[in-house]
């Protein structure tokens, strides 16, 4: 890993990043539901990634906000400061809070290469998409799509949905307990570094 791994900029949601939020049980802010900061999948990659390159430095866009209305271009601005931060490397973890019903009137695929192209203007960053932990049908698909014409190294998370990786034994029923925990997060990290590696 070179000098041009210095900088990776996560595109994400509440995997990624999430505020505390007392009434769903949440009093963290690292990627829901690891039990702590260091195990949440940012932390866990970068840390692989850090082992090679010690200079490396990371940024999280957090896109809740454009998944709900991606669509519309006011959220696509709100990415403006992340321009400034010239990412060598931008991941993009997100659609798990895409409308399917949103997207026969939007199509995701169209508006998801429209914040791809707005986070890499001059396509200087190296751009890894990944499918959601939760399987969307749909929306991963487009996410599929625009790997393929976009010549994308493609991460595949589906296959991570499944009880074992997710937080039931930390929060029970509560409405963090359906993210990952600590072993899902590990997984999360483990495919993206998988790519990352490659297309370095």
């Amino acid at each position: 890993m070179d000098k041009k791994a210095s900088r990776i900029l996560f595109v994400g949601n509440s995997i990624t990043w999430h505020p505390v939020k007392e009434e769903i049980g949440w009093m963290n802010e690292w990627g829901m539901a690891a039990s702590c900061e260091e195990n949440d999948y940012v932390h866990q990659l970068m840390k692989k990634v850090k082992i090679i390159n010690p200079d490396a430095q990371y940024k999280v866009a957090w896109a809740v906000a454009w998944e709900r209305e991606y669509w519309d271009a006011v959220h696509l601005v709100a990415f403006r400061e992340f321009l400034n931060f010239e990412p060598d490397i931008i991941i993009i973890k997100i659609g798990e809070n895409v409308s399917t019903e949103h997207n026969a009137e939007y199509p995701y695929e169209d508006y998801y290469k429209k914040l791809i192209d707005y986070l890499n203007p001059e396509q200087k960053s190296k751009v890894i998409v990944c499918t959601g932990f939760w399987k969307r049908g749909v929306i991963d698909d487009a996410v599929r799509s625009t790997a393929k014409r976009g010549g994308y190294p493609l991460v595949e998370l589906n296959h991570l949905d499944i009880d074992e990786m997710k937080a039931y034994d930390t929060y029970g029923n509560r409405a963090p307990s359906h993210h990952p925990g600590d072993r899902g997060m590990g997984a999360i990290a483990d495919e993206i570094f998988a790519r990352l590696k490659e297309i370095l």
